[in-house]
């Protein structure tokens, strides 16, 4: 497997920006400027500043370049994403060799001395106002809502709305950014990420664009581990959307099961990854092979761990399934569930297997700078490489394996400690 340590290089600037720095054989350059200030960095009356700063940052050009300018030369760049999240808001790009010096430029100048512009605020405004629309508008939000707060907490952080409440947004000025965006956007509170074919003055320019900055008074955000379920929460919803409007009768429900799991900074979540894989990782897994290919009441059915936020520990299983046998499939699921934790040993030979598949996974993801720009991320946030990953899922036994499913799955679906949304298209 290739190592992230292979040409990989990372330091910290006078000003406390850290930057990682990676070669690799190819034609084009993934960089990503990270901000360690997101949406839980909003005081109350704040509610969506983050996001809207975000978008404000992107097109509201900088010190150095009008809006006009700044739209010009992101079209140097054939990839873009901008994102807020709960944590962090980051800007991404991927582009060719000869346009990573305009990246370095523009990242910082705009980053770190927004204009503001006030025409491109009220524009965005709109279109914040609009994607809030869009996002609420959809079927499942209320759903999805009521799952999240019944698994987190009403009153959770992981449960907080990134786009923010409207009235804010509405009302908020340059001021408000400007304040915003003086408690966090700092060098020290930052990460530059670049792989690819970097230029071979990459450091220097490095340090031109961003070393004459200042660093700031910042305090790392302390976000809360998720508390342990105590009881069973069950969701039972009407969903009209659903529905297979030529065939009523075949209409598909969909069903969420959310159960409290380690986090990507425990010791077992090695053990507990494998265990998410054996369980519902795919067309051999347990779940599958019962409500699928046996029972034939579910298409596909999956579960997945959250392995990116390091103080979340949720494992989610997700299906579409028939609502006439909804009983019937959420009972398999729950004795599969038991199974694991009771009866079935796990063979070697399948624990190689799901080994296997975890590193041709992460092999092909390292195929492309982006993949390597994650790995980077992952190794920033949580302080291992991704060779240490391995090593660790390597040492994973069936015992240990049998020992997590004991301590996390249910033993039933009476007396489990999990919340369960059904979206089901036949329900008055």
């Amino acid at each position: 497997m290739s190592s992230i340590d292979k040409d990989y290089k990372e330091f910290k600037l006078d000003n406390g920006l850290t930057v990682a720095l990676q070669e690799t054989p190819s034609q084009t350059v993934a960089g990503a400027l990270r901000v360690n200030h997101g949406a839980l960095n909003e005081e109350k009356g704040e509610e969506g500043i983050a996001h809207f700063l975000e978008h404000a940052i992107v097109t509201g050009g900088s010190k150095k370049y009008s809006p006009q300018q700044t739209d010009e030369i992101r079209t140097n760049f054939s990839h873009k994403t901008f994102s807020t999240s709960l944590y962090k808001t980051a800007f991404e790009a991927g582009m060719l060799p000869e346009n990573t010096e305009i990246f370095l430029d523009y990242i910082s100048d705009t980053v770190l001395n927004p204009r503001l512009d006030r025409r491109e605020l009220e524009q965005e405004r709109s279109r914040i106002l609009r994607e809030t629309s869009d996002k609420k508008s959809k079927p499942n939000f209320k759903d999805n809502k009521a799952l999240n707060e019944a698994f987190f907490g009403k009153d959770s952080p992981q449960t907080y709305f990134i786009l923010g409440d409207e009235e804010v947004i509405k009302s908020a000025n340059e001021e408000d950014l400007r304040n915003f965006h003086e408690r966090g956007y700092h060098p020290n509170n930052m990460d530059l990420i670049l792989v690819g074919a970097l230029p071979d003055n990459i450091e220097d320019l490095v340090h031109k664009n961003f070393s004459n900055y200042p660093r700031g008074d910042v305090s790392e955000l302390q976000i809360p581990r998720n508390p342990p379920l105590y009881e069973a929460s069950f969701i039972h919803t009407s969903a009209p959307d659903l529905i297979n409007k030529d065939n009523p009768d075949q209409s598909s429900a969909k069903l969420n099961i959310n159960l409290f799991y380690p986090t990507i900074t425990d010791e077992d979540i090695y053990a507990a990854g494998i265990l998410s894989m054996i369980l519902g990782g795919g067309s051999e897994s347990m779940l599958f092979n019962t409500l699928s290919r046996k029972n034939s009441l579910a298409y596909s059915i999956t579960s997945l761990f959250n392995k990116t936020d390091k103080n979340t520990g949720q494992l989610k299983i997700e299906a579409n399934i028939d609502p006439a046998k909804s009983e019937e499939a959420i009972d398999l699921i729950f004795h599969e569930m038991n199974n694991l934790r009771e009866q079935i040993v796990v063979p070697e030979k399948v624990l190689d297997g799901i080994k296997r598949d975890f590193k041709y996974q992460v092999a092909t993801s390292y195929e492309t700078n982006f993949g390597r720009l994650k790995a980077i991320e992952s190794k920033l946030d949580n302080g291992l490489t991704v060779d240490q990953h391995f090593e660790r899922a390597e040492t994973v036994t069936p015992d240990q394996v049998r020992e997590v499913a004991q301590k996390y799955l249910p033993e039933s679906r009476a007396n489990g400690k999990y919340a369960l949304l059904l979206r089901d298209p036949l329900k008055d």
